[in-house]
This record gives structure tokens, C-alpha cells and sequence, in this order.
């Protein structure tokens, strides 16, 4: 599932920055960006936002004593050029806090904590009311409608997700023949982040385990003869995350 997001940020740089490094993360769902505290008050209080990419010295009010206001309070990510306010972040349990100017990769670090915390209960965040998993990386498992039946099946046997318009193939190690499963790719893309599943194109979720090589933005899995290609909206949050993260 995706995590919605919006920028508050009273430059128009520091906004372009974000945007195009929200876009680099396929679960981000950016819904908003405003120049003022008061433009975003509408978009927070009528739909689900949860994650504020939120500045902190604004013209209209401080960004601090704004999120302090809020009656029901997003996740929020402190984007500021001031080192000062760091402290007083944290105080009211800021997931992180970004000193400008912000690189991609301080950036990815901080979002990477909100993806954490989904395991743990971020609101509603990655909370599958059809399947659910277990909290063993090792020993983890989903339970997948099939028919008119509900199959039980490890993370560890499964090879890749292959994605349709209404439903998904989940093709395991040991056999030929994939598990059809009434579903979207979506379902599953945020709950088997932090499991060691990643998106890599807008049909694919593969396990990083299986993973044999990667070369020519392809990658090749185990045990399969498979190759998968990397879509290009999705080639830079891979290699950040799965390349450059283990080198």
C-alpha cells in the first residue's frame, strides 16, 4: 500500500527537490505541495495524509507550532536549513529531521524509517484486512484467496509476484505452475517491503534472496531461468536500495 504524502515549503526549489525525489520512490504517493501551512490545512483535514514533508521557518506560521495545532497528527519528515529547531523535532517524535541542502540519499535514509514502522503499526499503513503476514523475516508467511479457498504460503518458497489488472500470479521456487490469487500488485508492494520483496516494475515484485545477478537493468532470479526487466521508474530506488546499499 502507499504512503500518501504532501510538501509544506515556502520555497519553490526545496519543493522541486522533494517532488522529484518522491517520485524515485515507487509507494510514495506524493497528494499535495503548498507553499503555506494554511493551503495544506484543507488537503490534511479532508483525506488521508500520512507523512508531512514539512519546513519549518515560514512566513505564515512556524512549521514546528503548526504540526503542535494539528488535532490528528501524519508522520512527519522536518525539512529545514536551520540546525536549531533539531532538537525541539524530535522532541515531539519527528521521524527524522532533513538539513538542507538535502541529498537523495539523507532523503531515502529518512523514508526508510517510515517503511520500518509499518511493520510496527504506522496507523493504517501496509494493514491487509484480506491476508495477513507474520513478523519473522525467516519464517514469514501471507495467506492467498485462491478460488474459493484460502492458501497459506511462505515467504521463502516464493520466487516473484507477476501482476495483472485484477489479480496476481505469485510463482514459487519448487513449482512451474503460479498461484492465482484475486488481487493487485499494489496489495502487496508496501506489507512485503521490510520482508525482503521489492518492486522493481510496475507488473513485478521479486524476492531479493532469489536474486542472481543483475546486469543491463535486468535482473536474473534463482533457480528459474527467468529475467525480469527493471522498470525505469523504479531503477533508482532498487539500486539505492538493493546495489549501492551493499557495496
Amino acid at each position: 500500500m502507499n504512503i500518501n504524502c504532501i510538501i509544506i515549503d515556502d520555497e519553490t526549489l526545496a519543493i522541486d527537490i522533494l517532488e522529484d525525489y518522491i517520485s524515485k520512490i515507487p509507494m510514495l504517493n506524493l497528494q499535495g505541495k503548498y507553499n503555506t501551512a494554511i493551503q495544506a490545512m484543507d488537503c490534511i483535514m479532508r483525506n488521508k495524509v500520512d507523512l508531512i514533508f514539512l519546513d519549518i521557518n515560514m512566513p505564515d506560521i512556524n512549521g514546528i507550532k503548526f504540526y503542535e495545532g494539528l488535532p490528528h497528527k501524519p508522520k512527519v519528515i522536518f525539512t529545514t536549513a536551520y540546525s536549531e529547531y533539531a532538537v525541539k523535532g524530535f522532541e515531539i517524535n519527528a521521524v527524522d529531521y532533513l538539513l538542507k541542502p538535502i541529498s537523495f540519499d539523507r532523503f531515502f535514509q529518512a523514508v526508510s524509517k517510515i517503511f520500518n514502522q509499518s511493520d510496527r503499526g504506522m496507523d493504517n499503513i501496509g494493514k491487509q484486512p484480506q491476508e495477513s503476514l507474520s513478523h519473522n523475516d525467516h519464517n514469514g508467511f501471507i495467506f492467498a484467496k485462491v478460488e474459493h479457498s484460502t492458501v497459506k504460503i511462505n515467504l521463502k518458497d516464493i520466487s516473484y509476484f507477476e501482476g495483472f489488472k485484477d489479480y496476481v500470479k505469485i510463482h514459487l521456487i519448487s513449482q512451474t505452475k503460479p498461484i492465482l490469487t484475486l488481487n493487485s500488485i499494489k496489495h502487496y508492494e508496501m506489507s512485503l517491503f521490510s520482508k525482503g520483496f521489492i518492486r522493481i516494475h510496475k507488473s513485478y515484485i521479486v524476492s531479493i534472496d532469489q536474486i542472481e545477478n543483475i546486469s543491463r537493468n535486468k535482473v536474473k532470479l534463482n533457480k528459474k531461468d527467468i529475467f525480469i526487466t527493471i522498470g525505469e521508474s523504479y531503477r533508482d530506488f532498487f539500486y539505492e536500495l538493493v546495489v549501492r546499499k551493499n557495496l
